[in-house]
């Protein structure tokens, strides 16, 4: 199955927003309560974050839904300087 443009941008926000924080992915997933291949499979673009998901994924990290939704459109905006 391949990710719409918006799921694949707000992966690519948790991705960036986490390393900002310096979490990894098995922090994540333990944060999340589940095994360090669901969010591989995010991660690698597999499948996507649910909404539940992006509100714990806030919390863990110390900041809202809405940083991850607003570091989601930066990054559209970047590509579509890039693009332009």
């Amino acid at each position: 199955m391949r990710l719409d443009e918006t799921s694949t941008r707000i992966i690519r926000a948790v991705k960036a927003e986490a390393a900002r924080c310096g979490k990894d992915g098995s922090s994540l997933a333990e944060a999340l309560g589940r095994n360090p291949k669901y969010v591989y499979d995010r991660f690698s673009f597999k499948k996507d974050f649910s909404t539940r998901d992006l509100g714990k994924i806030a919390e863990f990290l110390g900041i809202t839904t809405q940083d991850i939704i607003r570091s989601a459109a930066f990054d559209a905006q970047i590509h579509a300087k890039e693009v332009a």
